[in-house]
């Protein structure tokens, strides 16, 4: 037990002492993915010759960068993005984004009484806090775990994927929008050079304001058929169409048509729809889809470009 506890504090230090991983070289990152794909799925990452669909996205994450990339995958900058690509109005509106906690400090009382916080380099539902009164917050307890937020190995600067690693760490706060049917849902689509493939939709992501894990997930095609995929450890329940399905096609379409590979991400309401993100590495290609033959079929759609890094 005494072993066991000293060993977990020394790698607890030796990962404190580390660099973030955008310092690392091309080599180390792939040698760590190559553990890490091992551990996760129980079988060998082939890096030179990848087969599966989250064995390309380890590819995909060092190998290859644009500067539409870059801006993509910044929840600031990707809102100038996607207004440059569509018009106006097909992101969240915001009211502010600051580089450092002392700037959101003196912002806090110009915020209206109902927003939402967001790092603006995390994923998969992290560092997200819906303000629904903010007469309510203890700003003290909120603004020292903010404060965590703009630390490098907080963000995903620290991670594989190296189209973060030149970002600038943010908090963003963004207008509230009612859900759809006071229920929050959000719908996917798998894009491969500009093509929608199939789409995920996903219900009860959040709770009482708070990322929650064991939400329903469902994989549709593009005719809204429920496909018999699972995704990791997600329930299958069955989600609506939703009500702007054939405008999140034409838009997908849009969208991924300068990438290999893109994961287009929506919230719909009753009014309208917004694209909430673009996603270059689901799950960081760590989740397992069951069956396994699905994983070798989203693969095949995926045609991995000539590296730029």
């Amino acid at each position: 037990m005494i072993k066991n506890k000293i060993e977990r504090a020394y790698r607890r230090v030796c990962a404190a002492l580390e660099p973030p991983k955008n310092q690392w070289t091309k080599e180390k990152l792939t040698e760590n993915l190559k553990r890490s794909y091992q551990a996760y799925h129980g079988s060998e990452l082939n890096m030179d010759a990848p087969v599966y669909f989250t064995e390309k996205l380890q590819w995909y994450k060092v190998n290859y960068r644009t500067e539409a990339m870059e801006r993509a995958v910044d929840k600031f900058l990707f809102k100038g993005y996607i207004t440059e690509k569509l018009g106006d109005g097909f992101v969240v509106p915001y009211y502010g984004a600051w580089t450092d906690i002392r700037s959101f400090e003196k912002a806090w009382d110009s915020l209206p009484n109902t927003f939402v916080l967001k790092s603006t380099l995390q994923s998969d539902g992290k560092n997200i806090k819906i303000i629904k009164d903010k007469t309510l917050v203890d700003t003290k307890q909120l603004f020292r775990e903010l404060k965590t937020w703009f630390k490098v190995k907080n963000t995903l600067i620290d991670s594989y994927c190296r189209a973060y690693h030149n970002a600038t760490p943010r908090i963003i706060a963004e207008q509230y929008v009612q859900w759809l049917g006071e229920q929050l849902y959000d719908y996917k689509f798998f894009c491969f050079n500009g093509e929608p493939y199939c789409t995920y939709a996903a219900m009860d992501h959040f709770k009482d304001g708070e990322n929650t894990e064991d939400y329903d997930l469902s994989f549709y095609n593009m005719d809204w058929i429920k496909m018999d995929v699972r995704y990791g450890k997600h329930k299958n329940g069955a989600i609506p169409q939703p009500p702007h399905f054939e405008e999140m096609l034409r838009i997908s379409k849009v969208l991924s048509k300068d990438f290999p590979f893109v994961r287009v991400d929506f919230f719909d309401t009753d009014d309208k729809l917004y694209v909430a993100e673009l996603t270059f590495y689901p799950g960081g290609g760590l989740s397992s889809y069951q069956p396994k033959e699905f994983d070798k079929v989203l693969g095949d759609q995926f045609i991995l470009p000539e590296p730029t890094l």
